[in-house]
C-alpha cells in the first residue's frame, strides 16, 4: 500500500533540492514499496545520475524494472551496479546483485574475499561485513546496545568513518529531527543498508 506521507515527504525534499541523491532514492523506495514500480523508476534513475556509486539503488531499480516487464534493462542495470559496489565495498548489495543476475541467467564476475584466519582474530582483526576486507577492529563500540556492539565486531573502522559522512548527509538531506522515532528509524535503516547489517 503506498505511503501517501513518505511521498510527500520526498516529494517536498526532492523539489526544495533538485540535487538531493537520498531524496529520489527515497521517493523511489517509497513508491516501489508501495507497488508503484513504475513510478519508482524515474526517481531511482534521477539518484543515480546524481549519484552513480549509490548501489542500493541499482537494486531498486532493477527490481522495477523487473517488476515493469524489462528484463534487458534490469540485467544491464545489475551488471553496472554489481561492478560499482564490487569497487566500494558494497557487498550486501553486491549479493543482492548477483543474485537477481542469476535468476534473470546472466553470469557474475567473482572475485576472491580475504578470509579471516584464527591467527588474524588473535591479533584484533575482523572480515568487515560491509567491505569484506580483513583489518583490525575499532578500538571501542562507537555507541552503546546491541547494535553499537554488532556495529564494533563486524564493521572496520575505516568502513563506519564513511557511514559518519554518509549519516550526515542522510540527516541534512532527508530533513531527519532524530528527536522523533520516525526519523531515528529511517537513519537506522540507512545505516544498517550503508553497513551491510540487515
Amino acid at each position: 500500500m503506498l505511503d501517501e506521507v513518505k511521498i510527500r515527504q520526498f516529494t517536498d525534499v526532492t523539489s526544495a533540492d533538485p540535487q538531493n541523491e537520498l531524496g529520489f532514492f527515497s521517493l523511489g523506495r517509497a513508491y516501489l514499496e508501495g507497488g508503484e514500480p513504475r513510478q519508482a523508476i524515474a526517481p531511482l534513475m534521477r539518484a543515480l545520475a546524481i549519484n552513480p556509486s549509490l548501489s542500493r539503488a541499482y537494486v531498486l531499480l532493477a527490481q522495477s524494472q523487473i517488476a515493469v516487464g524489462d528484463p534487458e534493462g534490469a540485467q544491464a542495470t545489475l551488471l553496472r551496479g554489481y561492478r560499482i559496489a564490487q569497487e566500494h565495498g558494497d557487498l550486501m548489495p553486491r549479493n543482492q546483485m548477483g543474485d537477481m543476475l542469476k535468476e534473470l541467467g546472466a553470469g557474475i564476475p567473482e572475485e576472491p574475499a580475504a578470509k579471516l584466519t584464527p591467527e588474524l582474530q588473535a591479533a584484533g582483526q575482523i572480515q568487515c561485513r560491509r567491505c569484506n576486507r580483513v583489518g583490525p577492529k575499532m578500538p571501542q563500540r562507537p555507541f552503546g546496545g546491541a547494535l553499537g556492539e554488532q556495529i564494533h565486531e563486524s564493521i572496520c573502522g575505516p568502513c563506519f568513518q564513511l557511514w559518519i559522512r554518509q549519516g550526515t548527509k542522510v540527516i541534512n538531506e532527508l530533513r531527519l529531527n532524530l528527536t522523533d522515532a520516525a526519523s531515528q528509524d529511517v537513519y537506522d535503516q540507512h545505516m544498517k543498508e550503508f553497513l551491510n547489517l540487515n
